[in-house]
């Protein structure tokens, strides 16, 4: 378990199943998010709670609530490239009510720290749609620099919408947690 100052990254467990699904399917989240069609989270679950970042270039963990333990959500660095050690980072608080807590922003502090740290990687990027501003906010709480734009690249909504691509690099996240440090004691 990696702790944060609000949350902990621990593995995904078969047990998260009920957590995740009552939440994964619905609009609000889903149109955010990879692709907007409802499905099933049992497979994913199965695959996801398995992957070695090495073997499979994949990493997943679950977002908890770190005084409670009570589950908000998934998080994980995907395309895990090396030798040229980037990945694509990726999260989602699946509950509405537990957004703009700064839960979000935290979890991906310590998604970073593990990537940096304990991953070795140089970049870790993502994309989002321009107009989620809560996403973006808690991104460049996190670090993340805007570094381009993919020009109607994601169809949504019956429209093709544009990408913000985002990144940080090691010694950017380094300036603020040096090796050494973690993110609960900052």
């Amino acid at each position: 378990m990696y702790d944060g100052k609000l949350v902990s990254l621990r593995a995904l467990e078969l047990s998260d199943l009920d957590a995740i699904e009552e939440h994964w399917n619905n609009w609000e989240l889903r149109r955010t998010i990879g692709v907007p069609l409802p499905g099933s989270r049992r497979d994913w679950l199965e695959i996801a709670s398995k992957a070695d970042p090495w073997k499979d270039g994949e990493l997943n963990l679950a977002i908890v609530e770190k005084t409670t333990g009570e589950f908000l959500g998934t998080i994980g660095l995907r395309d895990i490239a090396l030798p040229h050690r980037r990945a694509e980072f990726g999260i989602s608080i699946h509950d509405p009510k537990n957004r703009s807590k700064g839960y979000g922003t935290d979890a991906t502090l310590v998604m970073l720290w593990i990537g940096f740290h304990l991953l070795g990687l140089q970049t870790i990027y993502l994309d989002t749609f321009p107009d989620n501003e809560e996403a973006h906010r808690a991104y460049v709480k996190a670090g993340f620099k805007e570094v381009g734009l993919l020009r109607n690249t994601e169809f949504r909504e019956g429209e093709f919408r544009d990408l913000l691509i985002m990144d940080i690099v090691r010694a950017e996240f380094f300036e603020s947690y040096p090796p050494g440090s973690t993110v609960d004691q900052s």
